[in-house]
């Protein structure tokens, strides 16, 4: 058992709801209707700059190996791609967009998903992105900035849905239009409501991306888990005790 302490408060609970509503808001619902329709001629090239900052706050650069990864769903908990965590590694250092680094401890891996989740040490004071609940459709328009040490937004087209070879056990890898570059693994691909889509695999036959209903039964597996809980130490502070096995996919 890892122990993670807390300076002074427990796990906050998140309201995904309200969440949504307030990145749909700031975004605007006029907005998100006009870029999710759009015909075969391409994907549209700007997007709001409230996606933009929503997006460029909650990404995160992961030390070593320098990977990507995105804040999500909750104030503590960091999702990345699996093949950046080497065999062994229990914890992870975790730079924000906004100076603020964290410790992540490497809490639950989708070997087949290549989908990894870390729980920070600390909460941070940022909005995470709620992952999406909603199967995608070929054709949707995507956001991406890659890694946010070196940010280069894009809008994206996924282009198909299926299985790529580096990902053989993974029936729904999405096949995108994105241009990442080495270091952009684990960076989120998000909808017009910065919703996370998926996570950047790699593949220079693919452009792929891991998808989001695995990562999100990741996540929640995480949530619910016995071993992530609060203890009050005698000096008052708080702590949380997390398991370093890894939670795999069943």
């Amino acid at each position: 058992m890892c122990t993670v302490k807390h300076r002074n408060r427990p796990v906050r609970p998140f309201h995904l709801a309200a969440v949504r509503r307030k990145i749909a808001a700031m975004i605007g619902v006029g907005v998100a209707a006009a870029l999710l329709i759009v015909g075969s001629a391409g994907v549209p090239s700007a997007a709001p700059s409230t996606l933009r900052h929503a997006l460029h706050a909650a990404s995160v650069q992961i030390d070593p190996p320098g990977c990507s990864g995105v804040l999500a769903e909750n104030d503590q908990i960091v999702v990345t791609a699996r093949h950046c965590v080497d065999p062994g590694v229990q914890k992870l250092r975790v730079r924000f967009t906004n100076g603020a680094t964290r410790v992540g401890w490497v809490v639950a891996t989708d070997e087949a998903a290549d989908q990894a989740v870390l729980f920070l040490e600390d909460p941070i004071d940022i909005e995470p992105l709620p992952i999406v609940r909603r199967r995608q459709i070929p054709g949707t328009v995507l956001y991406f900035e890659g890694n946010p040490s070196r940010p280069r937004f894009q809008s994206a087209r996924l282009d198909k849905i299926g299985r790529c070879p580096s990902l053989p056990d993974l029936p729904d890898a999405l096949f995108t239009s994105i241009a990442g570059v080495p270091g952009d693994s684990g960076a989120p691909l998000v909808d017009v409501v910065a919703e996370v889509v998926g996570l950047v695999h790699g593949g220079a036959r693919c452009h792929i991306a891991t998808p989001a209903d695995t990562l999100l039964r990741l996540v929640e597996r995480v949530l619910e888990r016995d071993d992530v809980h609060m203890t009050r130490a005698r000096s008052g502070s708080h702590s949380s005790r997390v398991s370093a096995g890894h939670a795999r996919r069943s």
